[in-house]
């Protein structure tokens, strides 16, 4: 009785945060027609229909290209995906989204960290890497919690013209696609009225779903070991210096490196068990005075906007690992837990002394997003769709393929996609005669980025099977991915010209020295996850000493690398007393929180404290 009377409060608090999110429209209703139809409401979608949408706004008759994105979800929901970087700050900045807003409501973030751990002998011989995230009087990098960031982003596509309708589902079946006319088959999930939009064309932005990609092609399995993860999300009440890791800072993302795989440690403010409607008046608040121009330091503190919206917020760390799936594990792992995710995750814990350090600071938080969220699992993370468009159709993000969340690629490197479809849009709907041509640019450069990305993927996979050899995966990615010279224009970027920088950057993955470097390493360490020989790991490093040395040469590779990178200087060799690097994060002086340095914000985001103008300044070294 009281169960079934849960259920239907519950739904009827479902329905009402629809309509509210729907009302945010101009009108609340399918349209019969729209030039786009995006199907599904993640955060490529958004990226899509808002960069689409500018365009479209700067057009001699902006405003003419209709973008509707069908959800059938009520509301945006939990996912996994936390860690962004430089690019997709950049995007945001470009397209009037700005730090101060969203430092009041993700984490901050300064950069990535690696450990690399042994898997026999002493565990006190482990490796470290680290690097520093742009500064913040550029663009703010940010560990998000993603149900928050698809609500900003559906408001402030709403804002631009872009109909985002929640609780309508897409008839995949029953679409049908013509050459210049599509009709795509919508039911409304609450009143189980069905429609009809006519659309010229159909963004499949459905993730690993691949809803559309999945009917025109069977997903691709790269040869070899694949992965799986396998996550939940703790709090840290302590102290994080007691953490047995040098240097360990939390406004980092930092990952711990096993020859077996590796593991993410990501420490984010939550909004969870808020609700929508509260969520989205303090989001519309912040949007509102990000519209305005408000001076950084105007804005409410975390806190302040909790108590004022009353929300809850919290900090929690998303701890997880993303682990090869040759692994032998035991046939019998019931002591490490009741479910599949917690077995695996707790056996390879007890495998390494460091990682129980860090786990022994961290508690853990029982279903933090709902009933049976204690513990997320994931299996074979990387595939590739072979076709990503088709008559009247395209894919975008995660649908085009994924390798794993190492170095972030679902995000900041897909992103490439979404930028490159919304760019293409306004050429696909004026010249029907071209569309096959369109596409066909379209899917030679997804074909050639998911193949770069899996590379990239087994590169730094394999280096981890030995601490001296992990670094050389993140120094090659800051290398050709940060020296080159898209790169190092990146301030001079606006939203007319973005697109280059985002359809074009990828960690440095096709670069020719790159490729060229891992190739050769990939071919040397083809093994199990397993240490490998001390002859290996000399001869891949003296390979590695040598390119690096040509490439920096060449001098198509150039950055403050001393400042960027603890442990290197300037022409990359490894200096085992230099700790330092540039300073662009500094913990605040009232509530502990780490905040990322500007001259002109002296308040902290999360609780308001004021610091002085010299505690505020970044160093650079």
């Amino acid at each position: 009785m009281l169960g079934a009377l849960f259920s239907t409060l519950l739904l009827q608090r479902q329905q009402s945060d629809t309509a509210l999110l729907n009302s945010q429209n101009t009108d609340s209703t399918a349209p019969t027609d729209s030039n786009v139809v995006v199907v599904g409401s993640g955060i490529h979608s958004l990226i899509y229909a808002i960069h689409a949408k500018k365009i479209d706004l700067s057009q001699p008759n902006g405003g003419s290209t209709s973008i509707t994105v069908l959800e059938k979800s009520n509301s945006p929901g939990y996912k996994i995906g936390e860690s962004t970087l430089t690019v997709f700050g950049l995007w945001l900045k470009t397209v009037g989204i700005d730090s101060p807003l969203l430092w009041r409501l993700f984490g901050p973030k300064d950069g990535l960290a690696f450990y690399y751990l042994p898997q026999s002998g002493d565990p006190e011989k482990y490796t470290s890497f680290c690097a520093n995230g742009p500064p913040g009087d550029f663009v703010p990098t940010l560990q998000i919690e993603r149900k928050i960031s698809e609500l900003l982003l559906t408001l402030f596509a709403q804002r631009l013209g872009v109909k985002v309708l929640h609780g309508h589902a897409v008839d995949i079946d029953a679409t049908r696609f013509e050459e210049n006319e599509s009709t795509v088959r919508v039911k409304n999930v609450e009143t189980k009225k069905e429609s009809e939009i006519r659309t010229q064309l159909v963004v499949d932005a459905t993730g690993r779903f691949r809803r559309f990609a999945s009917k025109a092609s069977r997903v691709r399995r790269f040869e070899g070991w694949n992965t799986d993860a396998f996550w939940a999300y703790f709090e840290c009440p302590g102290d994080e210096s007691n953490i047995p890791l040098s240097n360990y800072e939390s406004c980092n993302t930092n990952h711990i490196c096993l020859a077996e795989g590796w593991a993410w440690v990501i420490r984010l403010p939550s909004w969870e068990g808020s609700s929508i409607p509260n969520l989205m008046s303090m989001i519309n608040h912040l949007l509102d005075l990000n519209a305005l121009n408000t001076p950084g330091d105007q804005f409410p503190s975390c806190y302040e906007l909790a108590r004022k919206f009353n929300l809850k917020f919290r900090w929690v760390v998303s701890i997880g690992f993303a682990l090869r799936n040759d692994i032998v594990y035991p046939n019998d792992l019931s002591a490490y837990g009741t479910h599949e995710a917690e077995r695996r995750f707790n056996w390879i814990v007890s495998r390494y002394p460091k990682m129980q350090g860090l786990m022994d600071q961290h508690v853990l938080i029982q279903d933090l997003y709902g009933p049976n969220t204690t513990w997320f699992i994931r299996k074979q993370l990387t595939y590739q769709s072979p076709k990503v468009s088709g008559k009247g159709w395209v894919a975008i993000g995660d649908a085009v393929g994924f390798t794993n969340p190492l170095f972030s690629p679902g995000i900041n490197a897909n992103i490439g996609t979404s930028v490159f479809a919304a760019e293409l849009t306004q050429h696909y709907l004026a010249d029907p005669g071209s569309r096959a041509e369109v596409l066909s640019k379209y899917d030679a450069y997804c074909e050639n980025r998911i193949l770069g990305l899996h590379r990239m993927n087994v590169f730094n996979y394999v280096c981890m099977r030995s601490p001296a050899l992990g670094p050389l995966g993140p120094l090659w990615q800051y290398l050709a991915g940060t020296g080159n010279t898209n790169w190092q224009k990146i301030r001079s970027y606006e939203f007319d010209n973005v697109s280059e920088m985002l359809m074009g950057w990828d960690w440095g993955a096709h670069e020719a020295e790159y490729v060229a470097f891992v190739t050769q390493a990939i071919a040397l360490l083809e093994g199990p996850p397993t240490e490998p020989t001390p002859e290996v790991v000399q001869e891949v490093m003296r390979l590695s000493d040598e390119a690096v040395t040509k490439a920096l040469a060449s001098g198509r590779y150039r950055n403050r690398w001393a400042g960027l990178l603890r442990w290197y200087d300037d022409d990359l060799r490894f200096c085992g007393d230099k700790v330092w690097k540039d300073v662009l994060s500094r913990r605040c002086g009232g509530c502990g929180n780490w905040r990322i340095l500007r001259q002109d914000l002296l308040r902290c985001a999360t609780c308001g404290h004021l610091s002085s103008p010299e505690e505020s300044c970044k160093i650079l070294v």
